[in-house]
Protein backbone atom coordinates (compact mmCIF):
# COMPACT_ATOMS: atom_id res chain seq x y z
CA UNK A 1 0.00 0.00 0.00
CA UNK A 2 2.89 2.56 0.88
CA UNK A 3 4.29 1.40 -2.13
CA UNK A 4 1.14 2.36 -4.38
CA UNK A 5 1.05 5.87 -2.83
CA UNK A 6 4.46 6.40 -3.40
CA UNK A 7 4.30 6.12 -7.08
CA UNK A 8 0.96 7.62 -7.07
CA UNK A 9 2.58 11.08 -5.30
CA UNK A 10 5.56 11.10 -7.91
CA UNK A 11 3.12 11.04 -10.75
CA UNK A 12 2.63 14.76 -9.95
CA UNK A 13 5.96 15.84 -9.46
CA UNK A 14 6.53 14.32 -13.10
CA UNK A 15 3.71 16.73 -14.67
CA UNK A 16 4.98 19.90 -15.73
CA UNK A 17 2.48 22.72 -17.12
CA UNK A 18 4.31 23.80 -20.13
CA UNK A 19 1.63 26.22 -22.11
CA UNK A 20 -1.45 28.19 -21.65
CA UNK A 21 -3.99 29.38 -24.24
CA UNK A 22 -6.57 32.13 -23.75
CA UNK A 23 -9.44 33.23 -25.49
CA UNK A 24 -10.89 36.34 -24.49
CA UNK A 25 -14.82 36.86 -24.69
CA UNK A 26 -16.28 38.65 -27.79
CA UNK A 27 -17.13 41.25 -25.19
CA UNK A 28 -13.73 41.91 -24.53
CA UNK A 29 -11.25 43.39 -26.48
CA UNK A 30 -8.74 41.01 -28.06
CA UNK A 31 -9.31 37.12 -28.76
CA UNK A 32 -6.89 35.03 -27.17
CA UNK A 33 -3.34 34.05 -26.95
CA UNK A 34 -0.75 31.68 -26.01
CA UNK A 35 1.80 32.14 -22.82
CA UNK A 36 4.72 29.87 -22.80
CA UNK A 37 6.92 32.08 -20.14
CA UNK A 38 7.73 30.01 -17.53
CA UNK A 39 7.80 32.41 -14.82
CA UNK A 40 3.88 33.46 -16.56
CA UNK A 41 3.08 29.79 -16.65
CA UNK A 42 3.86 29.31 -13.13
CA UNK A 43 2.26 31.86 -11.87
CA UNK A 44 -1.17 31.23 -13.35
CA UNK A 45 -0.23 27.58 -12.24
CA UNK A 46 -0.02 28.76 -8.82
CA UNK A 47 -3.34 31.11 -8.83
CA UNK A 48 -5.57 27.92 -10.10
CA UNK A 49 -4.08 25.94 -7.36
CA UNK A 50 -5.14 28.17 -4.44
CA UNK A 51 -9.09 27.71 -5.70
CA UNK A 52 -11.56 25.80 -3.19
CA UNK A 53 -13.26 23.40 -5.60
CA UNK A 54 -16.62 22.10 -5.34
CA UNK A 55 -18.31 19.85 -6.93
CA UNK A 56 -21.03 21.30 -9.46
CA UNK A 57 -21.85 22.17 -13.14
CA UNK A 58 -22.15 25.78 -13.62
CA UNK A 59 -24.12 27.92 -15.71
CA UNK A 60 -23.80 31.24 -15.57
CA UNK A 61 -26.65 34.35 -16.89
CA UNK A 62 -23.65 35.60 -19.49
CA UNK A 63 -20.89 34.18 -21.27
CA UNK A 64 -17.12 33.58 -19.91
CA UNK A 65 -14.52 36.27 -19.84
CA UNK A 66 -11.86 34.28 -20.46
CA UNK A 67 -11.40 30.53 -21.14
CA UNK A 68 -8.24 28.87 -20.49
CA UNK A 69 -6.48 25.60 -21.49
CA UNK A 70 -3.68 24.35 -19.50
CA UNK A 71 -1.22 21.97 -21.31
CA UNK A 72 0.55 19.63 -18.56
CA UNK A 73 3.61 16.70 -20.29
CA UNK A 74 3.89 13.78 -18.08
CA UNK A 75 6.50 12.68 -20.43
CA UNK A 76 8.47 13.59 -23.63
CA UNK A 77 6.66 10.99 -25.93
CA UNK A 78 2.97 11.16 -24.95
CA UNK A 79 0.62 14.32 -25.62
CA UNK A 80 0.18 16.65 -23.38
CA UNK A 81 -2.91 16.79 -20.86
CA UNK A 82 -5.06 19.41 -21.20
CA UNK A 83 -7.25 21.25 -18.53
CA UNK A 84 -10.05 24.23 -19.50
CA UNK A 85 -11.15 26.56 -17.24
CA UNK A 86 -13.93 29.48 -17.53
CA UNK A 87 -13.54 32.39 -15.60
CA UNK A 88 -16.14 35.26 -15.21
CA UNK A 89 -14.59 38.45 -13.15
CA UNK A 90 -16.82 40.63 -11.56
CA UNK A 91 -17.03 44.15 -10.85
CA UNK A 92 -15.53 44.15 -7.47
CA UNK A 93 -12.59 42.04 -9.12
CA UNK A 94 -12.95 39.11 -7.42
CA UNK A 95 -13.96 35.73 -10.07
CA UNK A 96 -15.92 32.55 -10.21
CA UNK A 97 -14.31 30.15 -11.79
CA UNK A 98 -15.50 26.66 -13.72
CA UNK A 99 -13.15 23.85 -14.25
CA UNK A 100 -14.52 22.00 -17.23
CA UNK A 101 -12.55 19.12 -17.25
CA UNK A 102 -13.67 17.60 -13.29
CA UNK A 103 -17.38 19.84 -13.48
CA UNK A 104 -15.80 21.89 -10.57
CA UNK A 105 -16.31 25.51 -9.52
CA UNK A 106 -14.52 27.92 -7.32
CA UNK A 107 -13.97 31.41 -6.72
CA UNK A 108 -10.81 33.35 -7.29
CA UNK A 109 -9.98 35.57 -4.50
CA UNK A 110 -9.71 39.59 -5.50
CA UNK A 111 -6.17 39.14 -5.21
CA UNK A 112 -5.56 36.35 -7.29
CA UNK A 113 -8.03 37.81 -9.81
CA UNK A 114 -6.54 41.32 -10.33
CA UNK A 115 -2.92 38.28 -10.83
CA UNK A 116 -4.42 36.28 -13.46
CA UNK A 117 -5.96 40.00 -15.35
CA UNK A 118 -2.61 40.89 -15.39
CA UNK A 119 -1.12 38.20 -16.29
CA UNK A 120 -3.71 37.79 -20.09
CA UNK A 121 -3.05 40.75 -21.43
Amino acid sequence: MLLLMMSLAGCNENEKLIRVDYQISEMRTGNGGIITDVNQVKSIGAQLERVNWENAKVKMARKEDLKLTLFYLYDPNMPERLEEYKIWFHNDMDADISNLNEHKYGKLSREDAEKLKTQIK
